[in-house]
């Protein structure tokens, strides 16, 4: 991710980062510019579902975005059958 310092506004880079919680992430970014050296943190977050999950975990709570027809895609998931992929088995496989 690209960061510019504040001060300066020149880009800045990524030292480390730590996920906070399924939603965030703290980023720790230090500025290139030699005589600035600005060290300072930014806090990513997930803010809305643009596409569902095809694996939904039912402890991560989103909005989702004004453009899906929430009542069409209610629809469409009571009326399509069921499948029975293991995406654990998949990600094993990739591994």
């Amino acid at each position: 991710m690209r960061m510019m310092c504040p001060h300066c506004e020149q880009l800045a880079y990524t030292r480390t980062s730590m996920q906070l919680t399924n939603t965030s992430r703290e980023t720790i970014f230090v500025c290139k510019n030699f005589y600035c050296g600005h060290v300072f943190s930014a806090v990513t977050e997930i803010n809305r579902t643009i596409s569902p999950s095809a694996i939904p975990n039912p402890m991560v709570v989103l909005a989702i975005s004004d453009h899906l027809n929430r009542k069409l895609l209610q629809t469409q998931l009571e009326t399509m059958p069921s499948s029975h992929f293991d995406g654990r088995r998949h990600e094993a496989a990739a591994a």
